[in-house]
């Protein structure tokens, strides 16, 4: 079921007119659909996934990162942008090149809470992807996502008893590393949750008519900072000599990196639930029990 949140202003302050793309329908419930091309930044966010399926093959192309997988007779080729707008645009239009004409795009990854209702692991549906170019530039509506596509994966998520919440993705040009920053990006543009990639995939998906669906999980609350962004590089890999001059000059980063990686556990294993729910329509061979679900949730 859709979880509720905490009121939000939507669709003020936008640089531009929103431009919804006109795609081509796309059924999921369609056995004889012939690939569906799922995008996430790093390898971490798709961890727990890849794990769970252990059919996989390699992309066929050398400089796409990811791999392909069949599941419940139906191709999936999953493929890692790095971080960042510029680095996402630049691999989906590969991606699309390599693997033309899919029938379906998926974004997918982690994100940060724009909404006080938001918490660790929790599963976003965005309806509509925001693109915020720079510090001083107006927020730009980018997309809708069709009516259609949210139906289908939201009745997905509810038939394999996955709650989730739907509203507005932001992308940003950098991380907001604070709680200040967040709730001013909220104020500023009425998202529940920000990333860095939706915006550059819902556009080059949009150019060529392709049906796009964002599912994303939460990694923070609205409030909490995100210790030593710079750690890592734009592929998610840590950086040892950025880490330990950082880890020198601030060592109480180490009493928040625990639970930093928490976090990102309850949001990739939350992703996987929620990436099966899509693969198998609702009805993963190893459904997430409800007790498991609830334990999970107070954990955090």
């Amino acid at each position: 079921m859709i979880r509720p949140l905490d009121a939000v202003s939507h669709g003020r302050n936008f640089a531009s007119i929103e431009t919804v793309a006109q795609v081509r329908g796309a059924n999921l419930d369609d056995k004889t659909t012939r690939l569906i091309v799922i995008f996430y930044a790093f390898g971490r966010e798709v961890a727990d996934f890849k794990r769970r399926n252990k059919r996989r093959t390699r992309l066929p192309h050398r400089d796409l990162r990811g791999f392909r997988v069949e599941i419940a007779g139906r191709d999936f080729a999953l493929i890692g942008t790095g971080i960042g707008h510029e680095r996402a645009r630049q691999v989906a239009q590969l991606a699309f090149q390599v693997l033309p004409n899919p029938e379906m795009v998926i974004g997918t990854g982690v994100v940060g809470a724009l909404s006080y209702g938001l918490r660790p692991g929790d599963i976003v549906l965005a309806d509509r992807v925001i693109h915020k170019r720079g510090e001083e530039e107006d927020p730009e509506h980018i997309s809708a996502v069709e009516e259609a596509h949210l139906r289908d994966v939201g009745r997905y998520l509810k038939v394999a008893g996955l709650d989730y919440s739907m509203g507005p993705i932001l992308t940003s040009h950098r991380v907001l590393a604070s709680g200040d920053e967040k709730r001013r990006a909220k104020d500023e543009t009425g998202a529940i949750a920000v990333d860095m990639e939706t915006a550059a995939l819902a556009s080059e998906a949009a150019a060529r008519g392709l049906p796009f669906a964002v599912l994303r999980t939460v990694l923070d609350h609205i409030d909490d900072d995100i210790p030593a962004v710079e750690l890592t590089d734009e592929l998610g890999r840590v950086r040892p000599l950025h880490a330990t001059a950082h880890l020198v000059r601030n060592p109480r980063t180490m009493f928040k990196l625990p639970r930093l990686m928490r976090n990102l556990s309850l949001a990739t294993e939350s992703l996987a639930d929620a990436l099966e729910a899509v693969a198998y329509r609702g009805r993963p061979p190893y459904a997430v029990e409800p007790r498991k679900r609830q334990q999970r949730a107070q954990r955090h």
